[in-house]
């Protein structure tokens, strides 16, 4: 018998990687979090950081943050159950990437958030990936 058609090795192989892709999401959403907080309790700081030319306004940082924020706040049914609430996970996969290209558009000290995005969406969705096809293999 091989071990990978059995029932329980399947729904094995799926929570793991249900428990896997959680983490890896709760870390991206915290370290969006933490960006956001950073533009959002100092501006000044996070556009001398990606070298927006000074004096700065502290409007559009603020405004960024809170709208990133607000977003990452609607990724949080996804965390709950991945499998059931699709569109957060799917949403944030192409934010990300979306997000990552448009910083890398931006350029100058935009480059490391463009790491960040780009990096967080990919292995989200090679995560989620597994995840489906595990979830689709656990259930004959």
């Amino acid at each position: 018998m091989i071990q990978e058609h059995t029932l329980s090795w399947t729904r094995t192989q799926s929570a793991a990687r249900l428990h896997a892709y959680r983490m890896l999401f709760l870390i991206t959403i915290a370290g969006n979090v933490l960006i956001g907080l950073w533009c959002l309790f100092a501006p000044a700081d996070f556009a001398q950081h990606v070298h927006q030319p000074g004096p700065t306004s502290d409007a559009w940082p603020r405004a960024w943050a809170l709208a990133w924020l607000g977003l990452n706040l609607l990724y949080l049914p996804g965390v709950v159950n991945p499998l059931f609430y699709r569109w957060p996970n799917w949403s944030s996969i192409v934010i990300n990437l979306a997000m990552g290209i448009a910083f890398l558009a931006l350029g100058g000290g935009f480059v490391a958030l463009a790491i960040w995005a780009l990096a967080a969406g990919i292995l989200l969705l090679i995560a989620y990936y597994r995840l489906i096809l595990a979830d689709v293999q656990s259930k004959p």
